[in-house]
């Protein structure tokens, strides 16, 4: 039997939907990541941190000094803050920092980190002790198209 066009494509892309999930079941936040981590210091001024992410086309950013994890800062909560008093965009980005991003170990399931990335905009990936990497909602929309 000969099945017609429309059949056969139906089944192709069924089997390329279970490809995909098995491809991504079998990831680990080293497969996903992305190893440039742009940060920023916590005596930055809320400006700055706005020309980074705009300069990097990011929402979001991590704040490192000498190699810890102190906190963050997203696009919305500048947002939020420059709207109700636009005379704080000279303060320390310190001031108004969220909580810092989860971090996970390098061989972490993308599963897994799927579902921290449900409740945080980003998580930082970590080896021996040092970041080596950031994950994205971005990062994760990329792996749909490979």
């Amino acid at each position: 039997m000969d099945p017609p066009y429309s059949k056969f494509k139906k089944i192709f892309e069924f089997l390329e939907i279970e490809s995909r999930k098995k491809k991504q079941a079998e990831m680990t936040a080293k497969d996903i990541m992305t190893s440039n981590i742009i940060s920023i210091k916590p005596k930055s001024s809320i400006k700055e941190a706005i020309e980074l992410m705009y300069d990097n086309s990011i929402s979001q950013l991590p704040i490192i000094e000498k190699g810890q994890n102190l906190g963050s800062i997203t696009s919305k909560k500048i947002q939020k803050v420059i709207t109700d008093k636009p005379d704080i965009i000279n303060a320390d980005i310190f001031l108004i920092k969220e909580l810092p991003f989860p971090e996970v170990e390098v061989d972490w399931d993308a599963k897994d980190i799927s579902n921290l990335l449900v409740n945080y905009p980003a998580v930082l990936v970590k080896k021996n002790d040092s970041y080596i990497g950031i994950i994205t909602d971005s990062d994760f929309l990329k792996l749909t198209t490979k």
